[in-house]
């Protein structure tokens, strides 16, 4: 089953987050938890790690690296175990 990693809200007011890098290789298996993806909270500056929300394998990156993104945004997809 595919299931989309999907950027989170957060507790920061920011609204757009820029793709600082990805972690993870295309094909990498990952497990759940693991740090695929770091984005950048634009007007605050900070940076917030996007987290796979299940074990499989990296199959799609949706957005690249110094890409804008919104919280609720699909960033990538993990084919699950």
């Amino acid at each position: 089953m595919i299931r989309d990693v999907i950027l989170q809200r957060t507790d920061s007011n920011a609204e757009r987050f820029t793709v600082l890098y990805w972690k993870a290789d295309l094909g990498a298996t990952v497990e759940e938890g693991d740090e695929l993806l770091i984005v950048e909270a634009e007007e605050e500056k900070t940076a917030l790690t996007v987290q796979a929300p299940c074990s499989g394998v990296l199959v799609e990156r949706v957005v690249n690296e110094d890409q804008q993104v919104a919280a609720g945004d699909i960033l990538g997809r993990i084919e699950s175990k």
